[in-house]
């Protein structure tokens, strides 16, 4: 009897929860959509995502990715060219306090 009284309220909260997905959450949505769609020129659909200063940009990870693998290129290149400039402080130094020339 338990069987069959455990199985029956399983089926019964089961059809709840699909009677209940069934029934839209929001029984204006279509309406509201169709509003938003209605409107041309200046309307909330052309200003969405936009700032009144037009100062949003939009976050792009490959961009910036690409953005700094450019930085890190150029400070490389940099440091290259200091490098080459400033030899003489790259040589290791003598016992005696001297900069070793070639001997």
């Amino acid at each position: 009897m338990k069987k069959h009284l455990f199985s029956i309220l399983a089926l019964l909260a089961l059809a709840t929860a699909v009677h209940a997905q069934a029934a839209g959450q929001n029984p204006r949505a279509k309406e509201a959509y169709q509003a938003y769609a209605g409107q041309t020129g200046s309307g909330h659909a052309q200003s969405m995502g936009a700032t009144s200063d037009q100062t949003y940009e939009a976050y792009d990870p490959m961009l910036i990715k690409e953005m700094r693998r450019q930085q890190r290129r150029e400070f490389r290149q940099e440091l290259r060219l200091e490098r080459v400039r400033n030899r003489r402080f790259l040589q290791p130094m003598g016992p005696y306090g001297y900069y070793y020339w070639g001997w």
